[in-house]
């Protein structure tokens, strides 16, 4: 490795451990690092010092300031990542820009050039988003009321471990303890929430099944064996599918006025869902049950919401 890369690679541990509230000291890096402490006093005083707020406490010992914000060196690729992740947390949590900004302030060249097609739900209880977090960072199990889709709703008592975003919409993933899956939850339906303040331990299992859920979950209906359905798509419907083609579908042919495809879902909500967005564009062409339980649902919607 090059004498520049050990460099970086030293200062980006060494800022790592003072953004977390460390106190760093001079001789203790340099036998960590295999380096002199000439080298580790320049790196603190010159190099660090000059793109961060370094608070030098005497007899070699540094640590940032109590109310340290984060100061960028003035260096385009750099603004315009931090222009980027600004936007991107800005869709999803739009209550957190204040702090955003005072935490980046370096980025401001390049903040209104950016933008997302991208409308992430908005979290309206900031306070019970933070308290997930806190538990999920904390290993401590939480209760809640929930309430499902039906309308009924139940006290669940679980081991939550991640906070995720499926098409836009806020979902937790908890272990539930009185079944030992992982499930998931909508965010917007949990209420009376709490910590129990009673630490759980995982296990090498649950770590295992959380791996694979959070790589290769395409959609929150993830439970449960995966099904497909071909399709006829045409039209529009076509163009735009094949130049993104989502990661639950595959082009098995591709002819000039259309295509075949393969979707793979877990409910035959996302099916539908996805099919209701195209028609008469998209068309079930290989389950004539499910084909005909749609064409129900559309003619009762029809006739439902349809006068003549």
């Amino acid at each position: 490795m090059k004498k520049n890369q050990k460099a970086l690679i030293r200062h980006n541990l060494i800022y790592q451990r003072l953004n977390q509230g460390e106190t760093v000291n001079v001789k203790a890096l340099a036998e960590e690092f295999d380096v002199g402490i000439r080298t580790m006093q320049k790196d603190m005083n010159e190099r660090l010092s000059s793109i961060y707020d370094i608070e030098d406490l005497g007899q070699g010992n540094y640590r940032f300031p109590k109310h340290h914000r984060f100061v960028g060196a003035d260096d385009e690729d750099e603004s315009i990542a931090i222009s980027l992740m600004k936007e991107l947390q800005h869709s999803a949590m739009p209550e957190m820009d204040d702090y955003v900004d005072a935490a980046l302030p370096t980025s401001s060249n390049y903040d209104d050039i950016f933008v997302f097609g991208m409308h992430f739900e908005a979290i309206e209880d900031v306070e019970a988003f933070k308290v997930l977090i806190k538990a999920i960072k904390w290993k401590v199990g939480v209760e809640f009321v929930y309430t499902k889709v039906d309308g009924s709703s139940k006290k669940v008592l679980l081991d939550p471990y991640r906070l995720a975003n499926f098409q836009n919409y806020w979902y937790l993933i908890a272990y539930d303890p009185s079944v030992e899956i992982l499930k998931t939850y909508y965010f917007k339906n949990i209420s009376k929430l709490q910590m129990l303040y009673e630490n759980f331990t995982g296990n090498a299992q649950i770590e295992e099944d959380l791996n694979k859920v959070c790589n290769s979950m395409d959609s929150v209906w993830w439970g449960g064996e995966k099904q497909e359905c071909k399709l006829h798509v045409s039209g529009k419907a076509k163009y735009y599918l094949e130049r993104d083609v989502p990661a639950n579908m595959k082009i098995v042919e591709q002819h000039e006025t259309y295509d075949i495809v393969r979707m793979m879902y877990h409910n035959e909500i996302e099916l539908f869902s996805f099919v209701k967005q195209w028609i008469p564009e998209i068309k079930i062409i290989d389950n004539k049950s499910l084909s005909h339980k749609l064409s129900v649902q559309l003619q009762t919607f029809l006739s439902d919401n349809i006068r003549i």
